[in-house]
C-alpha cells in the first residue's frame, strides 16, 4: 500500500513538472516578434476598376509576411526551422505599442495605394489629378515620454486644421508653418486641430526650432521631411485621392486587411491589366513585391525569404522581386528546389518589360 502512494506521488510531481514545462513554452510570454511564410493573394479581388477589361486567364498575387509574438516553443524551434525569423519586439516597435505600430502600417498601405494608382497611370498615359484628403502622422520618434504626453502627436493621428484653418494637404500645413512669426525659434508655437481615435482634440505643439531656413521652394518628399522635423515627428504622409480624367478608368482598391507599403508593385500591374486590354499575365501565375513610387521605381522590402515561400506554396511561375532583394530571393528558391524564375526589377517598366517577355513565351508554346 505505502509502495502504492509513494508511486503516485512520483506521478503527481511529473505531472506537475510536465504542467509547469508546457506553459512555460506554450504560454509565457517572449522578447520576441516572428516573422514566417505568409499568404500569396490574388490582386484581382482587392482592385476594382469602374469598367474593368476581361481578358486576363491568369493571376497576378502579391505576397506576405506573416508576423507573431512567439511563445517559447517557436522560439526553440526557429533554431533549426528556417521558415522563422526572430528579431526582439522593441527593435520591430521602436517604443511603440502594437496599436500605434498597426496604425502605421494601416497609414503606410493607404499611401502606397495611391502611390500604385498613380503609377499605373503615368504608365498607360492616362490623364488624372490628384486631390488631397488628409494629412496623417505616419511614425513619430523613437521617444516614449513624447508618444505618451497629450500635448504631441502621435502615430495615426489626423491633422485637420492648423491655427484655426483647414488643413488637408502637406502645402496647406507648409503655409501654416511658414507663417508662424516666430518660426525657427525656440518660441514658436502651432495650434493644431487632430482626430485621434475618432476624438477630435486641441494641441499646442512646440514647433523644432531652427530647421527652416532654405525649407521653401523644396520638392513634395523634402517638403515632408522639412514639416515631419518642425513638428518634431518622423514621418507624414498626405493621403490622396487619384482621380483619372476618364471615369471608366477610375480605382478603388479594398486591402484594409494588408498593411505595410510591399504590394504597391503588385497592385500596380493589376491595375494596368484592368484599364487596358488584353491579358497582361499571358495565363500565368505571377507573384511579387516591392514598394512603388508614383514615378514608377521599385523599392526594396523586407522579408523577402518568407514571400518567396508564400508564392512557391501558391505555385508561382514567376517571382518578381526589388533588384537589391533579388540574391536573397534566389537562394530561398533554391533552398526550397524551386522552379520558379526569380526576376529583379528596379522599375515598373521593367516588370511590363518582364511580363511581356512570358506573353511571348506563351504564344511561342502555343
Amino acid at each position: 500500500m505505502r509502495g502504492n502512494k509513494t508511486y503516485s506521488a512520483v506521478g503527481l510531481r511529473w505531472a506537475l513538472l510536465a504542467a509547469i514545462v508546457m506553459t512555460l513554452l506554450l504560454y509565457i510570454p517572449t522578447p520576441f516578434a516572428a516573422y514566417e511564410p505568409g499568404i500569396a493573394i490574388d490582386t484581382e479581388p482587392l482592385v476594382r476598376a469602374a469598367q474593368p477589361d476581361e481578358g486576363s486567364k491568369g493571376e497576378l498575387m502579391l505576397t506576405t509576411v506573416k508576423m507573431s509574438y512567439p511563445n517559447f516553443w517557436t522560439v526553440i524551434s526557429s533554431s533549426w526551422d528556417h521558415d522563422i525569423e526572430l528579431f526582439r519586439k522593441k527593435d520591430l516597435l521602436r517604443g511603440k505599442t502594437d496599436k500605434e505600430y498597426m496604425q502605421r502600417q494601416s497609414v503606410i498601405m493607404r499611401g502606397s495605394q495611391s502611390d500604385a494608382i498613380e503609377a499605373a497611370y503615368i504608365a498607360t498615359g492616362t490623364d488624372y489629378q490628384t486631390i488631397p484628403v488628409s494629412l496623417i502622422v505616419s511614425d513619430t520618434k523613437d521617444d516614449s515620454d513624447r508618444m505618451n504626453s497629450e500635448e504631441s502627436l502621435r502615430t495615426g493621428d489626423e491633422i485637420v486644421a492648423a491655427q484655426g484653418r483647414k488643413v488637408r494637404s502637406l502645402e496647406g500645413l507648409l503655409k501654416e508653418l511658414h507663417s508662424r512669426p516666430n518660426a525657427g525659434d525656440e518660441a514658436a508655437e502651432l495650434q493644431v486641430s487632430i482626430v485621434r481615435d475618432g476624438q477630435r482634440m486641441e494641441l499646442t505643439l512646440q514647433l523644432e526650432a531652427g530647421i527652416w531656413s532654405g525649407a521653401e521652394g523644396q520638392g513634395i518628399e523634402a517638403s515632408e521631411i522639412w514639416a515631419a522635423q518642425a513638428l518634431k515627428v518622423s514621418a507624414l504622409s498626405e493621403l490622396r485621392t487619384i482621380k483619372p480624367a476618364d471615369p471608366a478608368k477610375a480605382i478603388t482598391i479594398e486591402a484594409s486587411a494588408i498593411g505595410g507599403p510591399s504590394a504597391g508593385l503588385m497592385f500596380a500591374l493589376q491595375i494596368i491589366d484592368e484599364i487596358t486590354p488584353g491579358d497582361l499575365t499571358g495565363g500565368k501565375r505571377i507573384a511579387g513585391t516591392g514598394t512603388i513610387h508614383p514615378n514608377g521605381g521599385i523599392g526594396e522590402i523586407g522579408g523577402i525569404a518568407h514571400k518567396v515561400a508564400a508564392a512557391e506554396e501558391r505555385g508561382a511561375e514567376l517571382f518578381l522581386v526589388p533588384k537589391r532583394n533579388a540574391k536573397d530571393a534566389r537562394l530561398k528558391a533554391e533552398e526550397l528546389g524551386s522552379e520558379m524564375r526569380i526576376v529583379p526589377v528596379e522599375t515598373l517598366d521593367d516588370a511590363l518589360a518582364a511580363l511581356g517577355m512570358e506573353r511571348n513565351d506563351e504564344v511561342e508554346a502555343r
